[in-house]
């Protein structure tokens, strides 16, 4: 069964590592991207990913309030925000909404366990 990843960053490099890590380690997985928070919607509205790794840092709209917005159309999915700084306060108020952190550069450890519970579903 594929499994879809949605990455949501403003950065094209940071797109490009995310997908190279991805790609040369989870071969099961296809990769949609998107550069911002109203393209990630869009996506997300019209094909249900399984998980999705979200800047914080994004000029429309912050990363935690694009996953609140996620959640909405797909309750289920497994969000994460990626960030290289995130204050307490925005942690304590995504760890709240279920909303899981990974640390810039993202790395195949730190994906793992996020794709690997995927996988079992």
């Amino acid at each position: 069964m594929k499994h879809t990843v949605l990455i949501v960053d403003d950065s094209n490099l940071a797109r490009l590592m995310m997908r190279n890590v991805i790609s040369k380690n989870f071969h099961s997985w296809e990769i949609m991207e998107a550069r911002n928070g109203t393209e990630a919607i869009q996506l997300a509205t019209a094909r249900q990913p399984d998980l999705a790794l979200l800047d914080y840092n994004m000029p429309d709209m912050n990363g935690l309030d694009l996953a609140l917005e996620l959640m909405q159309i797909h309750p289920q999915l497994q969000i994460f925000l990626v960030t290289a700084n995130v204050q307490d306060a925005t942690r304590h108020r995504a760890e709240a909404a279920g909303v899981g952190f990974m640390t810039k550069p993202v790395n195949v450890d730190q994906l793992e366990a996020a794709f690997l519970s995927q996988e079992r579903i």
